[in-house]
């Protein structure tokens, strides 16, 4: 796995767990899991599911906010950067190597 990538997901997983667990230990501090209802019904699940759920529903809204950050603070270079080599490059790109193939 590339570097960058794997530091990337531990800014993106790594803080949205301490929130979730943040979160969940408010959340279910001032709402009992046997009282709430879901679309009008009461949901019937064991606190203990109610809490595992709540803790993963926390945690994918840190995730999905944290990957949201970590998208957007990406460099220019990181975005215009070209994964390709001056000779795999498309005709009329500007950097695109016109010698012959140095491989060859």
């Amino acid at each position: 796995m590339d570097s960058t990538l794997a530091h990337r997901l531990e800014w993106t997983i790594w803080p949205a767990f301490l929130v979730a667990a943040a979160a969940e230990t408010v959340f279910f501090t001032m709402f009992d899991p046997t009282d709430l209802y879901f679309f009008g019904s009461p949901l019937e699940l064991s606190r203990q599911a109610m809490y595992t759920l709540g803790f993963f529903g926390f945690w994918a809204m840190g995730v999905a906010s944290s990957a949201l950050t970590v998208f957007l603070a990406r460099s220019p270079f990181e975005i215009n950067r070209c994964p390709l080599s001056g000779f795999e490059r498309p005709p009329g790109c500007p950097k695109r190597e016109t010698d012959s193939d140095p491989t060859v």
